[in-house]
């Protein structure tokens, strides 16, 4: 539960901004990976006959300015400001804190033995939706995009849900110019680094 309460938490430090000549690059699925229970992996590309994991998938949209990277996991969504892997790294979270989020990193290393994401630019995503009956899931995501903006790597964890994590590749394209952010949100990341709210969470 203690994981819980942290997720929402630095979810709630992920704010929708507006926006003024930006850029968007839209991206949409053309791989997808899960690990079964055998150990062994169910894998799609788009070019397969059928594709009915990449069909479930949705079209995500992400664009960069001077405050970093933002992100939309699908057109119903507003753009959120994802937290850099670095930043993410370096947050005052104590040993328990810590060990809580020891399985879903673990998660992420054993994907990145099977990926080849050099240069790709990083970024940490907790992740909350809703079911068709109102019920909140979490789950973590890592969200890397290729240097040229023309791919980006997906790798899913759930929290709240006995789902396997899985990954999609996406190939992305430029698709319009939106409006630039008129607040720096940037001191949403240095609040939760400099103050020791994480730690008082997992104290309770």
């Amino acid at each position: 539960m203690r994981l819980v309460f942290l997720i929402f938490f630095i979810l709630s430090l992920i704010t929708p901004y507006t926006y003024a000549n930006i850029t968007t690059f839209k991206c949409k699925p053309i791989f997808a990976s899960v690990k079964l229970d055998n150990g062994k992996y169910y894998s799609e590309t788009i070019d397969d006959e059928t594709t009915p994991f990449i069909n479930a998938l949705p079209i995500s949209y992400y664009f960069f300015d001077t405050n970093g990277l933002f992100y939309k996991n699908n057109n119903k969504r507003k753009f959120e400001q994802l937290i850099s892997s670095k930043a993410f790294s370096i947050l005052e979270i104590d040993s328990k804190g810590k060990n809580a989020f020891s399985d879903i990193w673990k998660t992420f290393l054993e994907w990145d033995k099977l990926l080849k994401l050099d240069n790709f630019k990083t970024f940490v995503y907790p992740y909350k939706s809703y079911d068709e009956n109102g019920n909140s899931k979490l789950s973590m995501k890592r969200i890397s995009i290729h240097p040229k903006n023309s791919k980006t790597a997906e790798i899913t964890v759930p929290i709240t849900e006995d789902r396997k994590s899985y990954f999609v590749e996406k190939s992305c394209e430029k698709e319009k110019v939106i409006d630039s952010i008129l607040s720096s949100p940037d001191s949403n990341i240095e609040n939760l680094s400099k103050n020791n709210i994480v730690n008082s969470i997992f104290l309770g």
